[in-house]
C-alpha cells in the first residue's frame, strides 16, 4: 500500500510538469514574436500598409490630406536636409492632423529601411543626440532602443526607435513637452511593422500600447 501512496503523487507531479513546461513554452514563443527585431527587407507597399491609419493612431489624430503619405526621402531619415544616411533603402512619410487642424499639435511619422541594423544604428544616433532637444524621463522602451525629446524653445515632443534595420520617428508639434501620444504612436507603428514582418495583417493601435504602458 506504501509503493501505491508514493506512485500516485509521483505520476501526478510528472504529468503536472509536463503541462507546465508546454504552457509555458508556448507563452515564450508568442511574446517573442512580437519582440523580434525587424530583419525584413520591406516593399515600399509593406511600408504604407504598416502606417496606422486615423482611427490607429493616438486620439483625436487623423490623417492629413496626403492620407497614408508619400515614400519618403533619405533625408528624412538624417537630422540634415539634404543629407542622405548610409545605406537608406526606402521610407515612409506621413503627416496627421489633430482635431482636424495643422495649426498646432500637428503629427509627424517617418519610417526609414535600411540595408543593415549596423546603418541603421547610426543614422539613430543621429537623430537621438541633437543640442537642440533635451530627453525626457525614462519611458517604456520601444524596440532595441528607444529615445524621447523636448525640443528646447517650442516645446515639441520627438520618439524614436531603432528595431534592426529600421528607425521610426514621431515628431509631435507644440505638445507642450507631452510626450504620451509620441510614444503611443512610436510603440503601435514598431508593433505593425512586426506584424507585417510574421505575415500577419497589421492591427495594432496606439490605444492598445497606451493600455499595456498604463498596465505597467
Amino acid at each position: 500500500m506504501s509503493h501505491r501512496r508514493i506512485a500516485i503523487p509521483a505520476a501526478l507531479l510528472a504529468a503536472l510538469a509536463l503541462s507546465s513546461c508546454s504552457t509555458s513554452g508556448g507563452g515564450s514563443a508568442e511574446q517573442g514574436e512580437g519582440d523580434k527585431p525587424l530583419t525584413k527587407s520591406f516593399s515600399q507597399g509593406e511600408i504604407t500598409q504598416a502606417i496606422p491609419a486615423g482611427g490607429d493612431a493616438p486620439a483625436g489624430y487623423q490623417l492629413s490630406d496626403l492620407g497614408k503619405g508619400s515614400p519618403g526621402t533619405a533625408d528624412d531619415c538624417s537630422r540634415t536636409e539634404g543629407e542622405s544616411p548610409r545605406g537608406w533603402k526606402r521610407g515612409g512619410d506621413t503627416s496627421y492632423y489633430y482635431n482636424g487642424s495643422s495649426a498646432s499639435r500637428m503629427m509627424d511619422l517617418n519610417i526609414c529601411q535600411f540595408d543593415t541594423p549596423e546603418n541603421a544604428k547610426n543614422a539613430y544616433q543621429s537623430w537621438a543626440h541633437r543640442p537642440d532637444l533635451t530627453k525626457q524621463g525614462v519611458k517604456e522602451k520601444v524596440g532595441e532602443e528607444s529615445t524621447y525629446l523636448v525640443h528646447n524653445k517650442t516645446g515639441s515632443a520627438y520618439a524614436y526607435t531603432r528595431s534592426g534595420s529600421v528607425n521610426i520617428e514621431v515628431k509631435i508639434e507644440d505638445s507642450g513637452g507631452d510626450g504620451t501620444d509620441s510614444h503611443d504612436m512610436l510603440a503601435a507603428t514598431l508593433k505593425r511593422l512586426q506584424q507585417v514582418q510574421a505575415g500577419k495583417r497589421p492591427t495594432a493601435t496606439a490605444a492598445d500600447e497606451s493600455a499595456k504602458a498604463e498596465d505597467q
